[in-house]
């Protein structure tokens, strides 16, 4: 699943631009064989109910394009015009902006502390997120979150933000390599997405302009 973002950030602290959801292999077959049945009007609402699932707040969306339902040889493409309202908080006269957009599906994940039974993925996946944030004229990041590169032998994670000239640009890869895991490695992957959570939860620091932080 690849999820690309290119968004402004409003002085009201609104996320508002383009967002195009590409699912490719397995993914696309699974989501093709769950609408196959279905017309135009069901598939654009199954593909809305997915952003909406993927994002930790309400938003408006609306897709944009007619994806592809019946190339089972392609990628499944979805394309919508997106807006998070009220994305950033505030914290005196600074806005934090968190930078888990897409990281709803991993917040509940394996939270239970023990396990009796072994673990089973329907099949092994990939989500890989690229997200531009431009920020508001007079605006000024403060601080980014470090690099986060979390590597094993099944499951892999990646977070690095970077700025260049008030463009923030968020690269996030959750890789998941297995079928079949046995219950006494479940600790360890427990705590590898509570590693994944703690990272989706950090935030940029940004000092807004002057006429908003006198507000």
């Amino acid at each position: 699943i690849e999820r690309k973002a290119d968004l402004k950030l409003t002085d009201q602290g609104d996320l508002e631009g383009k967002v195009t959801l590409t699912f490719t292999g397995l993914e696309a077959m699974k989501r093709r064989t769950d609408e196959r049945h279905e017309d135009e009007a069901e598939g654009k609402k199954y593909l809305e109910d997915h952003i909406q699932e993927y994002i930790p707040a309400t938003l408006d969306v609306e897709l944009t394009n007619h994806p592809e339902w019946n190339n089972p040889a392609g990628p499944l493409v979805a394309e919508f015009n997106l807006k998070v309202p009220g994305w950033i908080a505030a914290a005196g006269h600074r806005a934090l902006l968190p930078v888990g957009l897409f990281s709803e599906t991993e917040k509940h994940v394996f939270e239970h502390e023990t396990r009796v039974y072994p673990i089973y993925m329907e099949f092994p996946f990939q989500k890989v997120d690229d997200v531009t944030i431009e920020i508001p004229p007079g605006w000024k990041v403060g601080s980014l979150p470090p690099v986060k590169d979390d590597e094993g032998h099944a499951v892999t994670y990646m977070l690095k933000v970077t700025n260049d000239n008030n463009r923030l640009h968020v690269l996030r890869k959750l890789d998941v390599k297995m079928l079949f895991l046995d219950a006494q490695y479940y600790s360890a992957l427990r705590n590898f997405f509570q590693d994944v959570r703690t990272g989706d939860e950090q935030q940029i620091v940004l000092q807004p302009g002057a006429a908003v932080a006198s507000k």
